[in-house]
């Protein structure tokens, strides 16, 4: 049978992915999802911008000892620091994964309207750091082979989280470079090997969210599609939204009237 995209149903479901810098106002859009949330926070600062609002949440954060003092050295003639501090193994990751992997089996969110991963890129550093401890190397800076062997791992989980039948809403953050030679700056989603390009194809919508407040008003926004320069990955699948919107929570207290819940009313 040949269908038609005139009689197709809109999409159910959303995957939103918002990224942008540091205070960017990232965290507090979980606030604005429509309906009941759970949030996995990797990031040690998450949860004080949810604190107070009507959220279910598990922490996943590493262990104050899971480091590696080693430092290393590049001048010529410099000494090797062969004394690393005893680390714990880092276990953030698996056991996340065999977390997320027993929840989905039990059907644990299906009373959730929104499962929120705050942030993607404490995710891939949880993912990192494991990948490292199982090759010895934990605490070393990361090599080309780890990126793509994390960048891997990192699109097939979220591949697999976005498949589930529930709306998705990630954080992340941007990387940005001058090239030596054109000057010219380039700007990425902050994601390692595979996961810059395969990421970006499961989401509905990814936004670039940017901090607009002055000494006399606090104002945050999101970008909803491309311009000439910067991240060229910004897009939306949802119909007749500005370049940018305001997404400001103007009242803690019903913050579903505003952000992500008043560009959804958008949706067809």
């Amino acid at each position: 049978m040949v269908n038609n995209a005139k009689n197709a149903a809109p999409s159910i479901y959303e995957n939103i992915l918002v990224v942008g810098v540091p205070g960017s106002g990232k965290s507090s859009l979980i606030r604005t999802l429509p309906g009941r949330k759970f949030v996995y926070i990797f990031d040690p600062n998450g949860l004080r911008s949810l604190k107070g609002a009507d959220v279910d949440y598990e922490e996943w954060l590493p262990e104050a000892l899971e480091i590696d003092a080693t430092i290393k050295g590049f001048n010529k003639g410099a000494r090797t620091d062969d004394r690393p501090a005893d680390p714990r193994e880092p276990k953030v990751y698996v056991d996340w994964c065999e977390d997320i992997a027993a929840k989905a089996k039990e059907d644990f969110f299906k009373p959730y309207d929104w499962v929120c991963f705050d942030s993607i890129t404490l995710l891939q550093k949880a993912c990192h750091n494991r990948q490292s401890y199982v090759n010895n190397r934990f605490g070393k800076p990361e090599d080309i082979a780890d990126y793509r062997i994390v960048g891997s791992k990192i699109s097939d989980l979220i591949r697999s989280a976005t498949s589930e039948k529930v709306n998705t809403f990630f954080t992340g953050h941007t990387d940005s470079w001058q090239d030596d030679t054109t000057k010219t700056i380039s700007v990425e989603l902050a994601l390692s090997g595979s996961a810059k390009k395969q990421v970006p194809l499961v989401m509905s919508n990814i936004w670039l969210a940017q901090c607009q407040s002055t000494d006399k008003e606090i104002k945050y926004v999101v970008q909803t599609r491309p311009a000439d320069r910067g991240l060229q990955t910004i897009r939306s699948s949802i119909r007749g939204l500005e370049m940018y919107e305001d997404v400001t929570i103007r009242d803690f207290d019903e913050p579903e009237q505003f952000g992500v819940a008043k560009l959804l009313n958008n949706k067809e």
